[in-house]
């Protein structure tokens, strides 16, 4: 089928490029959107505190702002330390399942070389394990960081 043809169909939507276009098209708009409500948060909550600050009203302190008074790990790093521990589990289960596959096929196909496939697999399994220990390291960081008490944060942290 020549390009003339297909750019002039009467029906677009029965080309079998259909399906991955619109899975684009899909993804990108779920990022966008994505993107717009953390902007349009950010916005709602700027212009919350510069109507406290127009009335006179005390600005009440973030999330962040009352971790760090208290001492405390931020609900920010509290989440950042668990995706990480998250991704590292997923790859380790991903290497496992990619080298167990391959350790399948090769028995199946009874071809020694597909083994070879089952190397693969060592990527996610570094990055996996390079993942959990990142996490351990922040969770000693962090539980270092709640038994040393607010006095180890700067003055301008305290004032908050």
């Amino acid at each position: 089928m020549n390009l003339l043809a297909f750019a002039f169909n009467s029906d677009p939507f029965s080309t079998p490029f259909i399906i991955p276009v619109a899975g684009c098209v899909m993804i990108l708009g779920i990022v966008v959107a994505g993107i717009w409500s953390g902007i349009r948060n950010r916005e709602i909550q700027s212009t919350e505190r510069l109507a406290a600050i127009a009335k006179g009203v005390p600005i009440p302190p973030t999330a962040e702002e009352l971790a760090l008074i208290h001492g405390k790990p931020s609900v920010d790093d509290k989440r950042r330390r668990g995706n990480i521990r998250r991704w590292g589990i997923v790859l380790l289960g991903s290497a496992i399942g990619l080298v167990a596959f391959f350790i399948t096929l090769a028995s199946i196909l009874h071809e020694r070389d597909v083994l070879c496939g089952a190397a693969a697999g060592l990527i996610p399994a570094g990055i996996g394990i390079a993942l959990l220990i990142d996490a351990r390291i922040q969770t000693r960081e962090m539980e270092e960081g709640a038994d040393a008490g607010p006095s180890h944060l700067s003055s301008n942290a305290r004032t908050l």
